[in-house]
């Protein structure tokens, strides 16, 4: 009877698979897909070997092994041209060289620039979706696709600021402000037709920071040069990539599919480059941080009710004026052996001295800067072309030999300049008390803003300069009278008569005999 039953039961399993069979026959004559190897097992062959199994067996068989995954290569979208030439020339190139010479530098500037790879890998994923994906039909659309790279620019920025306000960053500003104003190269991809010159101007601006880079430390830290030419060279490299590979903008895919609404998180995130560390902390004398923070901080310390003092520090019985008439008088307070801060230096007090100079700079300019009780200062090396900048100095003489372009005096007390000729002018601004000599030509002579001043001229310049003043007082021009090298005093006007004649102002000299 069992075996009746049983043989009842294997037949209605054979009806069953009949008709999976006829089905799945059907299903392979009517598919397009290519015949089946002879590795590989018609539907009609693996019901047979399943019923002879159940037969022999009475089991079922085990379930098929699942498919082998695709290969890496198939599933990841191959890279454009484009894209691989970002990758070989920015990222893995130039990039990667100016990374190298701020792990060299170190400090802030290191800490600051760590922050630009963020920005680099954000562009290249945004070009990897352009490259496949058509462009957005409106900015509405492309604004959440350019969003990473705006808050990367952004934290660049922002940092900046915070580290030029730092104490320890001060000394570092040139750095800041070189990484500062060519950052923004990195928004060619909002530009439309011409992208590349967009660059060459953030280039261009960055080239006056690191210029002044080079020139502060070229002697001192020649790390800090060698940064600041790997971050001209970046922005020179990015400047030649946009002109080839995006000549009138962002290069799209205009077959490929409508670009997603946002960037998809990159499937390689573990080949992505470290977050960048956080900006150093603000200073306890800087400004609490404002914003939901602040505001949440301040919400929460209220609702502490009476232990929102616990923090703060006992006063003792002796340092309680009510309790101690005699503090009264004199306004101060023990601490008890706490220290106060250093008090700032009053407006107005003197600035500290500064080390003096006096070298060549570009090869045109002479600088002679916070020179003191000097009266041997000689510029006898001079060329056509080159000028002279006296600033901030007390007490001192320069000679300056041969012909030169002009010379300016701005901020000095009591120096005088000694001056062959020039071929533009000599310029004279708040400088009390100085004296200038001419001994050869000069066509032009200007004072502005200075009390109490003597010029020499020479006979060479009797009838060629000209000499303008304003807001002078006590200005005296000696002219040679040539007996013996003589001079005659003159001094310069400084009252005026104004009428109005026929409905014109007239303005006259007033001199003063004598």
């Amino acid at each position: 009877m069992t075996g009746q039953q049983g043989m009842h039961n294997l037949g209605t399993i054979l009806k069953r698979l009949e008709a999976v069979t006829s089905r799945l026959e059907d299903v392979a004559v009517s598919s397009s897909s290519p015949a089946p190897t002879s590795s590989l097992k018609s539907p009609t062959t693996a019901v047979q070997d399943n019923l002879a199994h159940i037969a022999s067996t009475g089991a079922p068989p085990p379930p098929p092994p699942p498919p082998p995954p695709a290969p890496a290569a198939a599933a990841e979208e191959a890279l454009s041209p484009a894209v691989k030439a970002y990758e070989d020339e920015i990222i893995n190139g130039a990039l990667q060289e100016f990374i190298e010479k701020s792990d060299e530098l170190g400090g802030l500037v290191q800490q600051h620039s760590s922050l630009l790879p963020a920005l680099c890998e954000a562009q290249l994923q945004f070009l990897k979706l352009a490259s496949n994906h058509s462009k957005p039909s409106t900015p509405t659309a492309l604004g959440p696709l350019l969003e990473p790279q705006g808050k990367a620019i952004q934290a660049i920025l922002e940092t900046k600021e915070k580290l030029s306000r730092s104490k320890e960053g001060r000394d570092w500003n040139v750095c800041f402000n070189t990484l500062g104003e060519g950052v923004p190269a990195w928004g060619w991809v909002q530009v439309e037709p011409a992208p590349a010159p967009f660059v060459a101007e953030m280039k261009n601006a960055a080239q006056f920071w690191s210029d002044r880079v080079i020139k502060q430390y070229k002697d001192s830290n020649p790390t800090a040069v060698a940064w600041a030419k790997s971050f001209a060279q970046l922005l020179t490299s990015l400047q030649a990539y946009v002109k080839q590979w995006h000549t009138t903008g962002v290069a799209w895919n205009p077959k490929g599919s409508p670009a997603p609404s946002s960037i998809p998180s990159a499937s390689s995130s573990s080949s992505a480059p470290p977050p960048p560390p956080p900006p150093p902390a603000a200073s306890k004398t800087s400004a609490p941080a404002g914003g939901a923070g602040g505001t949440a901080a301040l919400l929460a310390d209220l609702n502490k009710g009476g232990a929102v003092t616990s923090g703060l520090r006992k006063v003792d019985a002796s340092q309680m004026t009510h309790k101690n008439p005699e503090l009264r008088s004199s306004s101060v307070v023990p601490d008890n052996g706490r220290k106060a801060p250093p008090l700032k230096p009053k407006p107005g007090a003197a600035p500290a001295k500064k080390p003096a100079k006096l070298e060549l700079e570009d090869g045109n300019k002479w600088m002679v800067e916070y020179q003191e009780d000097n009266k041997n200062i000689v510029i006898d090396q001079t060329e056509l072309h080159q000028t002279v900048h006296i600033f901030s100095c007390k007490n001192s003489v320069v000679k300056i030999s041969g012909k030169i372009n002009a010379v300016t005096m701005v901020g000095c007390k009591k120096t005088a300049v000694v001056l062959d000729s020039a071929v533009s002018s000599l310029s004279v601004t708040s400088s009390p008390s100085f004296e200038v000599q001419i001994t050869g030509q000069i066509p032009t002579i200007q004072v502005d803003t200075t009390d109490s001043g003597q010029i020499y001229l020479s006979k060479e310049c009797m009838n060629t300069v000209e000499i303008i003043t304003s807001k002078t007082s006590s200005l005296n021009i000696s002219v040679p009278t040539g007996q013996d090298g003589d001079f005659e005093e003159k001094p310069v006007p400084e009252q005026m008569k104004s009428r109005v004649v026929g409905g014109k102002l007239v303005t006259e000299i007033i001199e003063h005999a004598g």
